[in-house]
């Protein structure tokens, strides 16, 4: 049977605006499924969770404060969950649709703030993550990427007291590893670095400070210079790894050594804890692993 050309041309458009349709239904893959907020003293977080990689453009803007972030293909997964309670730096979550089927969510600033968007990939039970940080104008936390100045000798004659410096592993967004029961190790090693410091502050000639003492979350860089500006003797990382075998107890214990990790274990504890700064946009790729044995070494 012979076809008329217009049914081909017909047949041929139709099909293609299906196979468009199919791809824009398809590509609209990437969805938001949950929000959280959390307020510190050095700024303000807004973690968005998503069901996959995405992309996305943000912008600052005046009149009012707001900082405002477009999610390309992408969807609230529950529409009818209510965004968290504004604190810190956001006084209020807001999200809508665009006409080219991107997400538009809307950060409403309570005052004006330096804002920071980058994404983190799946690490173990977490999956892809938008993150937002909001910090004052001229805050420490906007500069920790400045060089850091050697610590103040004070000379023996003054009979100062030996300050050491007690860092509770994780925190906040990072909860660190999580026991069979739901136990967290961020609130571990807080209730480990208490005590810590109370046992050190009895001990005559020394005096304990914690570079967090509550559920915040620091990045590595940011512990550092809090030890550095308490002007710290010693630094004490506190951590509470978890094993599957439940018959293992005790500790370990590893030294700063000028060589860097000195074992294989080591090693591992090494990548696994410098890993966790990826929550706060500290990234090491690109770099070969010679420059980042020797960045790490210095860090």
């Amino acid at each position: 049977m012979r076809r008329h050309p217009f049914t081909l041309t017909l047949r041929v458009l139709v099909g293609a605006w299906l196979l468009l349709a199919a791809g824009a239904v398809g590509a609209a893959s990437v969805a938001v499924e949950d929000v959280r907020l959390w307020a510190g003293p050095d700024g303000t977080r807004v973690v968005f969770d998503l069901s996959g990689a995405a992309t996305y453009t943000t912008m600052t803007l005046k009149n009012p404060d707001r900082v405002v972030i477009d999610i390309a293909s992408a969807r609230l997964a529950n529409a009818n969950r209510p965004f968290p309670e504004g604190q810190g730096f956001v006084s209020r979550v807001r999200a809508g649709p665009q006409a080219n089927g991107a997400l538009r969510l809307v950060l409403d600033l309570s005052s004006p703030a330096t804002s920071r968007t980058f994404t983190v990939g799946p690490d173990g039970a977490s999956g892809h993550r938008l993150v937002v940080d909001l910090s004052g104008t001229g805050s420490a936390s906007a500069s920790t990427n400045a060089p850091l100045k050697p610590v103040k000798v004070v000379p023996a004659s003054t009979g100062r007291d030996v300050i050491v410096a007690i860092d509770a592993g994780h925190g906040g967004v990072d909860p660190g590893a999580i026991g069979r029961d739901g136990t967290r190790e961020k609130d571990v090693t807080l209730a480990i670095a208490r005590r810590l410091k109370a046992r050190i502050d009895r001990e005559p000639g020394m005096r304990a400070v914690l570079t967090r003492d509550s559920d915040i979350f620091l990045a590595h860089r940011e512990r550092i210079r809090r030890a550095r500006s308490q002007q710290a003797d010693m630094f004490i990382s506190v951590h509470a790894d978890a094993f599957h075998d439940r018959s293992v107890a005790g500790s370990s214990v590893y030294v700063l050594s000028a060589r860097g990790a000195s074992d294989e274990a080591a090693r591992w504890l090494a990548e696994r804890e410098n890993a966790a700064d990826l929550l706060g946009g500290v990234k090491l790729e690109g770099k070969d692993d010679d420059l980042q044995s020797v960045l790490l070494d210095l860090s």
